[in-house]
């Protein structure tokens, strides 16, 4: 039982030992698992989640795998769908849009290729909706009643009947092929009922680019003007084939006052064509009559066989409408009857350009154009090469307008050519100085003389290149007595243009029309004109017409922001000229400026002169005897290179004044006049002026600032031009006003003179700024006056108007004189003036904040008012200044009567200083606190030291004690610190002023007084004291103090025992700790506590171990 008892210990012994391993490998396989299951779960859920998306996106049928099968395509369709796309997130969208064939028409949609149609099958002719004509087919299709439709042809047909379209809408496309009629009394199309005819070619090509670099013309034989365009035929058809027309392109240079032209050529097939083979000039290509009839050329080419002639290739009359958007009309000829070769409008008709062609055309008058009682509208476009013939006389090569409306907005008129010119008829009429004809570009006028019927508004486009073989090379606007309503430059350029034997390179304004050149937004150039003619007068850029016909009125010009700079006249006033009966007055700074222009022959060799056309001998030299013309040598030697004007002045005093100038030009600046006024040397001063009764001849020597400023405000340039006689810029027999209304009150100029002194310190010149503002009116919501602005100065000395205006801004010179010059003191009682010195930025200076009110008197100076071109000239003086000075709440009431200094009416502001300046100070402090704290026992007197350094030695320590016997705790004030400017230097040359900024560094502890108080144990921290003093510029020095507790080591150096830094809110605080008792050990005496017991436990461990070892041993062991 013994044994068995025994074996049963044993085994249960094994037993326990196995449940025990069992338990410690389940704890252990618990433990791995736990580590390794999470991330192993985690990714079998993250792979269901993907399956269970794809399965998802495929079930939607829209899966990468399945779009991509699905949609496969041949190769070919492939990459086309890959170029079409690139880029483009929409591809599919966009495939399955309409489609377009080789003819700009939509093409019928293809069915899906399922393999039943064969990819060779020829498509409906019709499926765009157009339908087949052609030589066999033509008169079916129309039809006699004009039957509406898309037509496109198949191949080249004639055609000898009239088409008539009296209803609905018609598109022809000629696709490449060409319409020949051949009937010599009748139109192709006859347009009526309201009827519209569109035409256009699918295979021509875009109208070129006219001035592309590609185009550039290499042949440097020819000109920039008068190129015609011409027809190429072929030799056995005599039909046009090639067209070949030029373009002057103009661009403005970096000076931003001046252009370069350059010529370019264009060489264009012909395919699509409608072609007139009859050869009378009575009979019109196109023709429309009626209201609403419409005639639309968006391609193709319109034009007539070689040397054949027709009336018109597009005729429109009774309110009809022709629209060109693009295509040809070229090759016509009307011979000598007629107008309007190209396109003719008549009868409140109207035709509006948007591209296209209009090209080699001639008729006696509007090669191009011809418009009657209608309107022209170009906003885009080329009219170029078309001629009047050159033995008529006419108007207008590229337009001529009769009674019409003629806008321009955009486009080219170019390379068109007036041709027609003699000196004499066949019965001795004498030709010479009319420039009763031209118009090479642009010819508008009023059909009836005396009427204003008619205008030409051009705002924007190029004029360039053009001819007249008379008057006006680009622009010729009304003829003699035949004024339009109005004429107006806007914006363009009308450049390069040619007058060769009368006036008007680029514009002539012909009596009595009136021009006005107001050109807003983008800039305009009147550039690079030329007239050579030895008859007339000249006027490379513009020419006015006067008149010596009581009955007909001279034309007139109103210009404004103007520049003419850089003209040449080889004659007098390269920049200006006015003739016998021409009158100029500049009233203001709002008108022109007239510098660096140049006159005189190129050779150096004397002057051009008129030649006593019309008996106009003015220009002559004037005789020893006294006869002759009215030019001398003083006058010769003078300043005449700008500005120029002659008369007779025979009974001077019986004269009136007819012209009249100003010493500012445009921008305010001295125009610096010098030269000869009435046969007496002038010298004209900035705020000067001058009269003349029958002599002008002027220069400007203006400052090149001055000039600038005007170069930047000009938005018209008229440069480069120039004239074989006066008036490289301008030239005028009639009335020209710069600025001007009918009267000019010429105000006084006035002067205020100032002082500023500054205290303790020295003036270098433009040290300090000051301002003149004008006072406004203060309105309620009804309009009426219920006060003036008037400006302030607020507690921090920063300025504000209040609403007043600023007029100007000086600053001082080295000995603080300042000056504001005034160049207009209005007659107004409202007019009053306050100066104020502008607060700046210098941080060492306070600012005087006295205000100035400055109250003129202005009355009329009768003496020298009168009247120039009818224009009243009243002339005002100052009479009478009231200055009132504002400051610290008081006010000087004093009067003052300016001094005349060349005409100028000068007021001294103050007898001494007007402004005063003293140096800035500012100042500020903050007083360190210091909280001590006993705890088991009393108040002592213990002592805090603050020092800049953390040794606290020197004259920095300041020392603060506790009150004996006192409260507990007890806050302490060190002395106050003080920081003035000179205390934020940061080195020995910087001056601090305004804003100027300074960290300073202070300590702070207890003094260690144990040997007298042996029972207290002291407080041995160090407070870092971190100061930011900053001025604030106005007068304030403010402090931000933090602090960091710390201590000091052996090493004399402070150590941080900090995490952050403490404001003030926190006071630094000392704490002494009172006892009787040895020290207590605190975390010491737990340790050491824990270290016995520890090693107890240990030593008891160690025993049993020996214990049960020993029994082991002695074969007597313990279950």
């Amino acid at each position: 039982m013994k044994a068995n008892s025994e074996k049963t210990k044993q085994s249960k012994k094994a037993t326990r030992r196995v449940l025990a391993g069992v338990l410690c490998g389940a704890s252990v396989l618990s433990l791995v698992l736990s580590l390794v299951m999470p991330p192993i779960s985690q990714a079998i859920a993250n792979d269901a989640q993907v399956d269970s998306t794809e399965e998802t996106v495929m079930g939607g049928g829209s899966s990468t795998e399945s779009t991509d099968v699905d949609n496969t395509n041949n190769g070919d369709t492939e990459n086309q769908n890959s170029d079409e796309t690139e880029g483009d997130e929409t591809g599919d969208a966009v495939a399955a849009g309409p489609s377009f064939d080789g003819t700009g028409a939509k093409s019928a949609e293809q069915p899906a290729d399922d393999g039943a149609n064969d990819e060779n099958d020829v498509m409906p002719t019709a499926a765009d909706g157009f339908t087949e004509l052609n030589q066999n087919n033509i008169h079916n299709q129309f039809g006699e009643d004009g039957t509406p439709g898309s037509y496109r042809l198949t191949e080249n047909l004639e055609y000898a009947g009239t088409i008539t379209l009296n209803h609905g809408e018609t598109v022809i496309d000629l696709n490449g092929h060409k319409i020949t009629h051949t009937s010599e009394n009748q139109s192709l199309f006859n347009i009526t009922g309201g009827a519209t005819l569109t035409v256009m070619d699918s295979q021509q090509a875009p109208v070129d680019n006219p001035i592309a670099s590609d185009f550039a013309c290499s042949d440097s034989t020819l000109s920039k003007n008068a190129n015609l365009a011409s027809v190429v035929y072929d030799e056995t058809s005599k039909i046009p084939d090639k067209l070949i027309y030029y373009v002057t392109g103009s661009s403005v240079n970096e000076d931003g006052t001046s252009t370069t032209e350059a010529l370019y050529r264009h060489e264009v097939t012909i395919g699509g064509a409608i072609v007139a083979r009859n050869s009378s000039n009575r009979v019109s290509l196109i023709n429309l009559n009626g209201e609403g009839c419409t005639f639309n050329l968006q391609s193709g080419v319109l034009t007539q066989e070689e040397n054949r002639n027709v009336g018109h290739l597009i005729h429109a009359e009774n309110r009809s409408i022709v629209k060109m958007s693009g295509g040809y009309v070229c090759g016509a000829s009307v011979g000598r009857d007629g107008a309007g070769a190209g396109i003719a409008v008549i009868g409140n008709s109207t035709l509006d350009i948007s591209d296209g062609v209009i090209a080699g055309n001639y008729a006696p008058s509007g090669g191009g154009v011809y418009a009657m009682n209608s309107t022209v509208n170009m906003v885009g476009g080329i009219i170029s090469g078309n001629g009047t013939n050159q033995d008529q006389r006419g108007y207008g090569a590229g337009i001529s307008a009769e009674n019409s409306s003629v806008t321009i907005t955009n486009g080219y008129i170019t390379n068109n050519k007036y041709q027609f010119y003699q000196d004499t008829d066949s019965t001795g009429w004498k030709h010479l100085g009319n420039g009763c004809h031209g118009g090479g570009g642009i010819a508008a006028f009023s059909q009836s003389e005396g009427q204003k019927i008619g205008s030409l508004v051009i705002s924007g486009g190029y004029i360039t290149g053009n001819y007249s073989a008379e008057a006006g090379g680009g622009v010729y606007a009304g003829a003699w007595n035949k004024p339009l309503s109005g004429f107006a430059f806007y914006g363009g350029i009308i450049a390069s243009n040619v007058a060769q034997n009368s006036e008007g390179g680029g514009i002539r304004i012909a009596a009595p029309t009136v021009g006005v050149f107001d050109v807003s937004g983008e800039k305009a150039y009147i550039t690079n004109n030329t007239t050579n003619t030895t008859n007339d007068w000249g006027g490379g850029g513009v020419f006015v017409q006067g008149s010596s016909d009581n009955n007909v009125q001279p034309a007139g010009l109103g210009i404004y922001n103007a520049l003419i700079t850089n003209n040449h006249a080889n004659g007098f006033g390269g920049g200006f000229a006015a003739c016998p009966t021409g009158k100029t007055a500049i009233t203001d700074t709002n008108g022109i400026a007239i510098f660096g222009n140049s006159d005189g022959k190129s050779d150096g060799n004397g002057y051009n002169r008129s030649g006593g056309t019309n008996g106009k001998n003015d220009d002559a030299d004037k005789l020893p005897d006294g006869g002759g013309g009215e030019i001398t040598e003083d006058f010769k030697n003078a300043g005449h290179q700008d500005l120029f004007l002659i008369r007779d002045s025979t009974n001077p005093e019986l004269l009136p004044y007819i012209a009249a100038v100003t010493g500012q030009m445009l921008g305010g600046g001295a125009a610096k006049w010098t030269g000869t006024i009435d046969g007496k040397p002038k010298t004209i001063s900035k705020y000067d002026g001058a009269q003349a009764k029958y002599m002008i001849g002027l220069r400007s020597d203006s400052f090149v600032d001055d000039q600038n400023v005007a170069i930047g405000l000009a938005s018209l340039y008229i440069t480069g031009n120039k004239s074989n006689v006066h008036g490289g810029g301008i030239m005028t027999n009639g009335d020209v006003v710069a600025g001007s209304t009918t009267e000019v009150k010429v105000y006084p100029k006035m002067k205020l003179n100032g002082t500023k002194v500054f205290e303790g310190g020295s003036l270098e010149g433009n040290d300090f700024n000051f301002q003149l503002l004008k006072q406004n009116e203060i309105k309620d919501k009804g309009g009426r006056v219920t006060g003036y602005t008037v400006p302030s100065f607020d507690a921090n000395g920063n300025l504000h108007l209040n609403g007043c205006s600023v007029v100007d801004t000086a600053a001082n010179a080295k000995n603080g004189s300042f000056s504001f010059n005034l160049s207009e003191v209005y007659a107004d009682a409202d007019l009053v003036y306050y100066l104020v010195e502008v607060p700046g930025t210098d941080k060492d200076v306070n600012y005087d904040k006295t205000i100035y009110k400055i109250d003129p008197t202005v009355t009329e100076d009768p003496t020298k008012t009168h009247d120039v071109l009818d224009i009243k000239y009243t002339y005002y003086t100052v009479s009478n200044v009231e200055i009132t000075k504002m400051f610290d709440g008081k006010t000087e009431t004093s009067n003052v009567t300016p001094t005349s200094e060349d005409g100028v009416a000068c007021v001294a502001l103050t007898g001494g200083a007007t402004f005063t300046n003293t140096p800035y100070t500012s100042d500020g402090s903050w007083t360190p606190k210091a909280t001590k704290v006993v705890k088991g026992g009393e108040m002592k007197k213990f002592t805090l030291e603050f020092a800049d350094n953390e040794n606290f030695t020197g004259d920095s320590v300041k020392t603060v004690s506790t009150s004996a016997g006192g409260g507990n705790p007890q806050t302490k004030d060190f002395p106050t610190i003080t920081y003035t400017l000179d205390s934020l230097k940061k080195n020995d040359t910087d001056v601090p002023g305004r804003g100027a900024s300074k960290t300073f560094t202070y300590y702070m502890c207890e003094k260690d007084d144990s040997s007298i108080f042996s029972h207290y144990k002291f407080d041995n921290s160090v407070y870092k004291f971190t100061v930011v003093a900053t001025d604030d510029a106005n007068g304030n020095i403010g402090c931000k103090v933090t602090y960091r507790k710390g201590t000091v080591g052996s090493d004399g150096k402070w150590a941080n025992d900090d995490t952050a830094d403490h404001d003030l809110t926190d006071t630094p605080t000392f704490t002494n700790t009172y006892s009787t008792s040895l020290p207590l050990s605190g975390m010491s005496g737990v340790t050491l506590t824990y270290l016995a017991g520890a090693a107890v436990l240990c030593a008891a461990a160690a025993w049993m171990h020996i214990r049960r070892k020993a029994n082991a041993k002695g074969g007597k062991r313990r279950e």
